[in-house]
């Protein structure tokens, strides 16, 4: 998956002092009965808490390891019933941080209404064994150069059979309880459906081919030619792997009979794997 990294850089440390600040800053939401939804990577995330007075908090944060960054929080009313969430933001509370730390953190209190500042609204709710996922159709480029929206996202991660132990960067909820529900196809609205395979693709590789940057001669990689393409429902968005994952690639290019994508790995060795040598978008 085709995922830009967020923001890693230079040390840990002051990271965790960041999301330390942002643990104390949010702990009277929990004081009223809420339902927190959230995602989070190394130095970036988002948490969604659904308060039992109707009321909402979203909060987005992203920090770099030298302490610069921001913290955005909206607050408003939403919404809810069975199947889907709707958000009705009202005001915006956005703090700033510095790289030098001597400088205080810049606060900023609006109404609701700022383009740049805007967060997704309408939301599907989708459950699969102990976790429920808010999913929204809206476009965005937070994480990919691509045009792609989370049931994209959400659809990568049930393809390589990551979901439900890992959660993507879409908001979830893991429930209390221990009933277990299995994923239905049917909470997935129609027009993303396309996204999700009815079943593991199995392929094998066609063709190897080493090449060489055209302005660096010491750095190559290896192009893997699959052997299905689009008449087999083959997508840009798919990753494979061998069962032994030594090989993995994401389909960069297709045409109707083949699939190619690049393994990146300078000590692979071709005779271990063969053409007809296996890969699948998820093994069991």
């Amino acid at each position: 998956m085709k995922y830009i990294a967020i923001l890693l850089l230079f040390t840990i440390f002051s990271c965790s002092n960041h999301n330390h600040k942002l643990q104390n800053e949010t702990k009277r939401n929990q004081q009223i009965d809420t339902v927190k939804y959230s995602y989070s990577v190394f130095n970036h995330g988002k948490r969604l808490f659904l308060l039992s007075d109707g009321s909402f908090m979203n909060e987005v944060y992203t920090f770099s390891c030298s302490g610069s960054g921001f913290h955005k929080k909206v607050s408003g009313t939403y919404k809810i019933d069975s199947i889907s969430l709707s958000l009705f933001p009202q005001k915006i509370a956005l703090t700033t941080y510095s790289f030098d730390r001597k400088v205080k953190p810049t606060k900023v209190q609006l109404d609701y209404g700022v383009d740049s500042l805007k967060i997704k609204t309408e939301f599907k709710i989708i459950h699969w064994e102990t976790k429920t996922y808010l999913l929204s159709e809206t476009y965005d480029y937070d994480y990919s150069e691509d045009e792609e929206n989370d049931f994209m996202r959400f659809a990568d991660y049930v393809n390589i059979g990551f979901e439900p132990k890992t959660s993507g960067m879409y908001l979830s909820h893991k429930e209390k309880d221990t009933f277990t529900s299995a994923f239905d196809m049917q909470q997935i609205p129609e027009k993303w459906q396309k996204y999700f395979l009815k079943k593991p693709i199995v392929t094998k590789i066609k063709n190897l081919k080493k090449v060489y940057d055209s302005e660096d001669s010491t750095y190559f990689f290896w192009e893997i030619e699959l052997d299905k393409g689009k008449n087999d429902g083959m997508t840009k968005r798919l990753s494979f792997t061998t069962k032994d994952d030594m090989i993995s690639l994401d389909i960069d290019s297709i045409t109707n009979n083949s699939s190619f994508g690049k393994h990146f790995d300078p000590d692979f060795i071709t005779k271990d794997y063969p053409i007809g040598t296996e890969l699948r978008t998820k093994w069991e």
